[in-house]
């Protein structure tokens, strides 16, 4: 309960975190219209990857994936927020009551860019593990691996070459 608890605090934190960066404040206050559906762009809007060493797990994702990631500290939980520009879907690393970083459950595929082969090169050197080399995907839409990350998660990556 603690975990759910935790999650839904760190979820709401990074959505008002997000909602309030590089906003201009309107001067008036208008009326909102009424609101518009919109079309699906991604089934995931948000995905947390468990950390037993924050630090150490930050460290991994920026050297395989070449981006800064931003460490937050709240009670009881730290967590590393993956970067927000130009993306649909929010990534969380979480140390924390209740995230234990696992094999076994949902396995995220994350963008492995123009071509996988590149991230996968760094896997090993940062302390994780290619489990599937670079396969093509039997519907040739690209190509896909998985690997253990520095804390044990079984993670995924996608790319169209």
């Amino acid at each position: 309960m603690k975990r759910i608890l935790y999650g839904l605090s760190a979820t709401l934190i990074v959505m008002s975190y997000t909602a309030c960066q590089n906003k201009p404040k309107p001067e008036l206050e208008i009326q909102p219209e009424p609101q518009k559906t919109t079309p699906m762009k991604s089934y995931v809007s948000i995905f947390e990857i468990p950390a037993a060493d924050i630090t150490r797990a930050i460290d991994f994702y920026q050297a395989i994936l070449n981006i800064n990631i931003e460490k937050m500290e709240f009670p009881g939980m730290e967590m590393g927020l993956l970067p927000l520009e130009d993306q649909m879907v929010v990534g969380v690393i979480m140390k924390g009551e209740g995230y234990t970083p696992s094999t076994d459950g949902v396995t995220v595929y994350l963008n492995g860019g123009n071509d996988l082969q590149g991230i996968l090169d760094k896997v090993k050197s940062n302390g994780g593990k290619t489990l599937v080399p670079k396969t093509p995907h039997a519907d040739e839409v690209g190509f896909f691996a998985i690997f253990l990350d520095s804390e044990g998660n079984k993670m995924g990556l996608h790319s169209p070459n």
